[in-house]
């Protein structure tokens, strides 16, 4: 099968939840909880799975794990985004120029931020399913872009 793994996806298996980053233990738990599902998930997709991925992707996955949030050491953030660019089990696709212009017209058309159409709108035709917990996967302009969503980790959050 042909997927598409969302960024928070990828962040929340290789960024191991600390204690101190958290108000409360429970939402600690959580989150710990979370990082366990996505490392189960993100195994499973790729041992089963082609992972479909866009050039715009795999600079916002290393964004997000180098630079937000508990920060990953860069070396350690550009060795994860060379193993996925190296995988045998990962198609990179690149963004083009009317990837561009499609997701800043459906941006300003449904208010949500461009990037998590330069995530899909490249994988529109190629892939079978988009895993994410962003609940703006849901709505109808995201949604139509791709056949199936599902959430891997059970909790929908909004970014």
């Amino acid at each position: 099968m042909k997927v598409f793994i969302d960024t928070q996806i990828w962040v929340y298996a290789f960024k191991k939840p600390k204690e101190e980053g958290f108000k409360s233990r429970d939402a600690f738990e959580e989150a710990l909880q979370t990082h366990g599902k996505s490392v189960r998930f993100l195994q499973n997709a790729l041992a089963k799975h082609e992972i479909y991925i866009t050039t715009h992707q795999l600079a916002e996955i290393y964004h997000a794990l180098a630079f937000r949030g508990i920060r990953m050491n860069v070396r350690q953030a550009l060795e994860i985004i060379d193993k996925i660019m190296k995988s045998s089990k990962t198609v990179l696709v690149e963004v083009k120029k009317r990837h561009y212009r499609e997701a800043l017209k459906l941006s300003g058309v449904s208010g949500i931020h461009v990037w998590d159409y330069l995530c899909v709108i490249p994988l529109k035709e190629l892939i079978d399913v988009a895993y994410t917990n962003d609940r703006h996967f849901l709505h109808p302009t995201l949604r139509n872009l791709v056949p199936k969503v599902e959430n891997p980790v059970g909790k929908w959050i909004t970014l």
